[in-house]
């Protein structure tokens, strides 16, 4: 598996990090890239998103090294739990209560991002003024630690709204958690994310050569 070096420099000279998407691959090559960024770009390496559960089930990789983005179903979160140590895409209370739970019965711990609406026309994920009451649910919480801030991204957008999304994301960050993360930026943006200092871009299609 080639992976783009020149994409990586760039995240290299910048003050970010890449969550390689692994998504698409099977495990072979998935531990092949695993391998090769760890190897040669460890100072820059978030380690690596997948999406699908059966997926995080047949490639059985270390829970540590993986992250998990996207919906999440209620019957899938022991596993994800299982074979993931981060996820970006939280945003239903009862699914974070359900994360604390079992961690708490098999004696596990998870790290999330909370998932933000950041497009004014939709209505799911959560809306800025409710952030305030999911922190205060984790803040009480033994197994379940917040990271910060994420987003999921627009196929089709323009550079100013790009802009303003990881401005707004990074602002929500400052006032809330300052030492916390922000993760955002996908292969379709992430020349936007480096340059707006975005701690973590996810990047997958344009990753691999």
């Amino acid at each position: 598996m080639k992976i783009n070096t020149k994409i990586l420099e760039e995240i290299r000279n910048s003050d970010s990090k890449i969550l390689a998407v692994t998504k698409y691959l099977n495990r072979e090559d998935t531990l092949d890239v695993i391998e090769q960024l760890e190897t040669e770009y460890p100072d820059i390496l978030e380690w690596i998103w997948e999406n699908r559960v059966e997926s995080l089930v047949e490639k059985n990789l270390d829970r540590e090294k993986v992250h998990f983005i996207w919906n999440i179903q209620s019957k899938q979160i022991k596993d994800i739990i299982k074979y993931c140590s981060v996820v970006h895409s939280l945003d239903d209370i009862k699914h974070i209560r359900k994360f604390e739970d079992i961690c708490a019965k098999s004696w596990n711990w998870i790290q999330i991002f909370l998932q933000i609406n950041v497009d004014d026309k939709k209505s799911w994920w959560i809306d800025v003024v409710e952030i305030p009451k999911y922190l205060e649910l984790i803040w009480d919480m033994e197994n379940v630690s917040l990271i910060w801030f994420s987003a999921i991204w627009k196929s089709e957008f323009t550079r100013q709204e790009k802009e303003a999304e990881f401005d707004l994301l990074k602002s929500l960050r400052n006032k809330y958690l300052p030492n916390g993360f922000v993760s955002a930026g996908t292969s379709l943006d992430y020349e936007i994310a480096l340059e707006k200092w975005v701690d973590i871009v996810r990047i997958g299609a344009k990753l691999y050569e």
